[in-house]
């Protein structure tokens, strides 16, 4: 109650799910069966969803008829160009995540409700010295993407890690450290050519550079239905340089069947002779 006596509404929550793991594609009953039983949509303001693979949210009819409930859905939908490859090898192909995204964007109502997400960079060689980066494959899939509508791209580079360089050498490959001063001639030409398209670059937990906000209460605020206030506080206990409001994450660590190498949370790797043949591009 107010001094007047009048009922103060509670601030519905922003869920997040999930940076930790892939839950619509990888573990969608799972996903649904806690929105259900645990957060209906009155007490939900935004769900937030990240994915690499909208098929789930498009061809599953519970899926779908769970999250029409909610009053806002937002997207971070990742493709780096690397779906298919030794990276990311079970991950769907860059062609068949964008041939989905006119759907997503009907899906969610509102193209500002599509994050796309270039993340991570990757730099790269094998035992040959042979070297390999996702960075050529921006701007094709920025002129694919952009123009549909979205407003915002978040990148980062490939934080190595000691388990990711584990990882990689597992595979044959190692990181390839790039100094500061070429990191930003990169960031540089992304954030060209973004513009270029009346789009902006965010960086996520990157040291030298503008935070990102992948969760952002005074935009999920103004893209709102009913533009009902989510909050702005800043979130507690994600990682340093990370700008996001607060929000409940419902992930959880659980073996991630992507197989991503690059991943620092928990994939579940594969056989050599299965990743590896996936496919390596040069």
């Amino acid at each position: 109650m107010n001094h007047l006596g009048a009922k103060i509404k509670p601030v519905r929550r922003v869920i997040s799910a999930s940076r930790r793991v892939e839950l619509l594609g990888c573990f969608p009953k799972k996903l649904t069966d806690f929105l259900e039983n645990r957060l209906p949509p009155e007490k939900v303001h935004t769900l937030v969803l990240w994915t690499k693979n909208a098929n789930v949210l498009l061809n599953n009819r519970k899926v779908r008829e769970v999250l029409k409930r909610y009053d806002q859905i937002y997207v971070h939908y990742t493709i780096t160009g690397m779906g298919g490859t030794f990276l990311e090898p079970y991950v769907p192909k860059a062609e068949k995540l964008l041939t989905r995204l006119p759907e997503i964007i009907e899906f969610v109502g509102n193209p500002l409700r599509v994050h796309w997400r270039f993340d991570p960079i990757v730099h790269l060689k094998d035992t040959d010295q042979n070297f390999y980066s996702n960075i050529g494959f921006f701007p094709e899939l920025a002129g694919r993407i952009l123009p549909q509508g979205i407003r915002n791209v978040t990148v980062s580079w490939m934080a190595i890690y000691p388990k990711v360089a584990n990882h990689l050498q597992k595979y044959g490959f190692s990181p390839v450290e790039i100094s500061d001063e070429e990191q930003k001639k990169e960031a540089k030409r992304l954030e060209s050519l973004a513009h270029s398209f009346g789009a902006r670059v965010h960086y996520c937990c990157m040291e030298g550079f503008s935070q990102a906000k992948c969760i952002d209460g005074q935009l999920f605020t103004l893209l709102h239905p009913a533009q009902e206030t989510a909050s702005v506080r800043k979130a507690k206990g994600q990682r340093p340089f990370c700008g996001c409001t607060e929000s409940w994450d419902i992930g959880w660590y659980y073996p991630c069947p992507y197989g991503c190498l690059y991943c620092y949370a928990n994939p579940r790797l594969f056989p050599v002779e299965a990743v590896l043949a996936k496919g390596w591009h040069f």
